[in-house]
């Protein structure tokens, strides 16, 4: 079971490249984040007022908030509130939430909702929500903060829309496009969620996909007992007849218990009965990005403790669930197939090895959620502008000790 990613922009591989000599790679940096960020934000800027007033061209320049509408009764929108507030994650000055620096506890309230638009639009590689008046739902965008820099906030002239008949609702957005692989964690914790409101639906509604799922993207659905319901969708404009809009969760980064809960409790039964593996295991990522340079050094130590030794596309995603399901304890570098931790039982000893090359504490409330036992330690390899990931021997037996689980 892969994790799946979106191919890289010829920005993001400059950018990776660049590494390779940390004072360029500094300034590079440096002028992406601010100059060059500047110019592509003044750019559609421009083009919201400039094209304002084309119904055609230009990108939207007034949003729509379906949360605000419903929760003041509004008679010409159908739908409901289903949780206005998820609460907030435990953090201190240690938290990775807070360490990390990306703000991922501030992030609350996160309200879940539906609602029902006739002859809908939804446009662009993330499928956002498009109403009369080239105006975008808030909700779709990932609210106020984030809808400028969506894909459905940024397009200068949209392809001629696809007509889909009788009542959808869909899985794709930023986080889960229409364009690359889904990612395996937003999947798991931004897309598949979603599906939660589904019975409040026609029970005849269609379930828009992105179109380029992987085995287990398609197994979870089948699982679910959903996938003849799902329509692979490539296009960057349709116009759907009756279109439920089944808001996005939250985000994997950010404190969502709701999505874990029904993950769970969705899941957790289809688990593989038929499969048994290790109880305590070291997850080994096979993904490219961000690999660990020296991992048969890592295997060879966890083997030695008495550990297994798992790669993550051994397993279908029943077997899994299973494994993860019966899991003890379990390490790994951070990455997206720990998005499966929340499949653990209460007291599973958790052991998330960070490297500093990006720091990200999404695993912090997903243990919290969970109740897991667990403990991070961050991974010194140099800092953002480090193109190896190296965990030292040393550093991996002293985390060991202070987490208590020296076997």
């Amino acid at each position: 079971m892969g994790e799946g990613i979106r191919p890289p922009s010829w920005i993001d591989t400059m950018a990776y490249r660049l590494r390779n000599w940390p004072p360029v790679h500094r300034i590079g940096r440096w002028f992406r984040k601010t100059l060059w960020g500047s110019l592509v934000e003044g750019f559609w800027e421009f083009a919201r007022h400039f094209f304002a007033r084309n119904p055609h061209f230009g990108p939207p320049l007034k949003t729509f908030s379906v949360y605000q509408a419903l929760r003041c009764g509004w008679p010409r929108l159908n739908g409901r509130i289903v949780l206005h507030d998820q609460g907030a994650p435990r953090v201190t000055d240690a938290s990775l939430l807070v360490q990390c620096g990306l703000s991922q506890h501030l992030e609350q309230p996160w309200p879940i909702l539906w609602s029902e638009h006739p002859n809908a639009r939804l446009v662009s590689e993330s499928l956002a929500l498009l109403l009369p008046g080239k105006v975008l739902c808030l909700e779709a965008a990932y609210n106020e903060k984030r809808w400028r820099t969506d894909p459905a906030g940024r397009y200068l002239r949209l392809p001629p829309p696809t007509r889909l008949a009788g009542n959808w609702t869909s899985l794709v957005s930023k986080w889960v496009p229409n364009r690359g692989h889904p990612v395996y964690g937003h999947w798991l914790h931004d897309a598949l969620p979603r599906l939660a409101l589904l019975s409040e639906f026609p029970p005849d509604t269609g379930i828009i996909v992105p179109p380029d799922l992987k085995p287990y993207h398609q197994e979870s659905l089948e699982l679910l007992g959903l996938w003849e319901r799902c329509r692979p969708s490539p296009e960057a404009h349709l116009e759907v007849e009756r279109y439920f809009f089944s808001s996005p969760v939250s985000m994997i980064d950010c404190y969502n218990p709701y999505a874990v809960e029904f993950t769970r409790k969705a899941l957790l039964p289809k688990a593989d009965p038929n499969f048994s593996g290790p109880r305590k295991f070291f997850m080994q990522r096979t993904s490219k990005r961000r690999a660990v340079e020296n991992i048969g050094e890592v295997a060879d130590f966890f083997r030695s403790k008495g550990w297994a030794v798992v790669k993550d596309v051994d397993f279908t995603f029943a077997q899994t669930i299973k494994l993860f399901s019966e899991a003890e304890a379990v390490c790994s570098p951070q990455g997206s197939n720990m998005s499966n931790v929340l499949f653990c039982r209460p007291g599973c000893v958790l052991m998330n090895l960070v490297p500093d090359v990006h720091l990200d504490g999404w695993i912090d409330w997903i243990a919290e959620v969970c109740k897991l036992n667990y403990h991070f330690s961050v991974v010194p390899c140099g800092g953002p502008d480090s193109t190896k990931v190296v965990i030292d021997i040393e550093h991996l037996e002293k985390f060991f000790t202070t987490a208590g689980v020296a076997f």
